[in-house]
């Protein structure tokens, strides 16, 4: 309770003060006519906020809290501590990014160091055993570190390219929050992340904020990380529950990715194919957010009530390429 408390009272003062604190740190977002939407210098302050209110939480919980009654931490104190060491440094090569725009190699192999880490410290965060609804589960054995990697790169990365329009990620953030707390797991944490996020969208709505690179490495990490950690435990979560949230981000951004390389481009290098760029042209930022935000929010209740993932899965593929095919030209 006291850290909701705490949260709102940060919340209250970042919209007050958020404009001064970009200017301070000189951190914004200037419109360019290549690929960028918006047309005024916007603060990339969002990840600032959210990193403030979740590294407070995660300190206290962990070094101020004698009993581990959340859940949220690891096996060992070694692995809690690069954990929480790995979301400042992913806070900070994000912030570097924003300031001076890294080498996108340097960026790629920091974060492979950084996950890679966590894996070999952490058993809890390898996945080992693949469970989903419409089949047995098994196991892939030697696979997993390898496995592991590659969900959270491409989660991170699919992640930081749907950062592009207001409203997008933070409906994202709301959904995956909604999900911890809906399934009963590490819910105070989860309820702080929420509230951090009721804030950033308010100012995201207005175009006054951004979350920035400084927010879209280290935010996936975590979710990343507490969705293998629920998932490898005794709660009854399944791979496709977690896919149905994941895949419209997912499918931008392999689609994406491999155009681009048809195309002989840099994978990594933006551009304005992206399917919220593709529905702008026809409608409003709003509605274009609202119709991407559906694409995720009705496969999930839907998923959540009927424990039909597989179909939802199949609708929601359907419906991603009919909109790309639909409204590209």
């Amino acid at each position: 309770m006291y850290y909701l408390i705490v949260s709102i009272i940060l919340g209250f003062f970042f919209v007050l003060f958020n404009k001064y604190i970009a200017k301070k740190i000189n951190l914004h977002d200037v419109p360019d006519s290549e690929r960028k939407i918006h047309h005024k210098k916007t603060a990339l302050t969002g990840g600032i906020f959210f990193f403030i209110n979740i590294i407070i939480y995660l300190i206290f919980e962990k070094y101020f809290i004698t009993n581990n009654y959340s859940g949220l931490f690891f096996s060992s104190n070694s692995s809690d501590n690069i954990f929480i060491l790995s979301i400042t440094l992913l806070f900070l090569i994000g912030f570097i990014d924003d300031k001076i725009n890294l080498d996108h190699n340097l960026r790629f192999f920091l974060l492979i160091l950084i996950i890679s880490l966590n894996l070999l410290l952490t058993p809890e965060l390898n996945i080992s055993l693949i469970k989903v609804s419409f089949f047995k589960p098994f196991d892939i054995g030697e696979y997993s570190f390898f496995w592991t990697l590659i969900c959270f790169l491409l989660f991170i990365n699919a992640f930081n390219f749907f950062d592009g329009l207001n409203l997008q990620t933070a409906g994202l953030i709301l959904i995956m929050s909604i999900f911890f707390v809906h399934k009963n797991i590490y819910t105070e944490f989860f309820l702080v992340i929420m509230v951090a996020n009721f804030f950033f969208l308010y100012l995201n709505y207005q175009s006054k904020i951004f979350l920035g690179n400084n927010g879209s490495y280290f935010i996936p990490f975590i979710f990343g990380s507490y969705f293998i950690k629920a998932y490898n435990s005794d709660i009854a979560i399944l791979a496709d529950e977690i896919v149905v949230l994941l895949l419209i981000p997912g499918l931008d951004l392999l689609r994406l990715f491999f155009q681009r390389i048809l195309n002989k481009k840099n994978p990594f290098k933006p551009d304005r194919q992206h399917l919220h760029h593709y529905l702008i042209m026809h409608y409003s930022s709003l509605n274009t957010a609202i119709t991407i935000q559906l694409l995720i929010w009705i496969p999930f209740i839907w998923s959540q009530i009927f424990e039909i993932s597989l179909y939802v899965l199949f609708i929601q593929l359907i419906l991603y390429f009919f909109i790309i095919f639909r409204y590209k030209n």
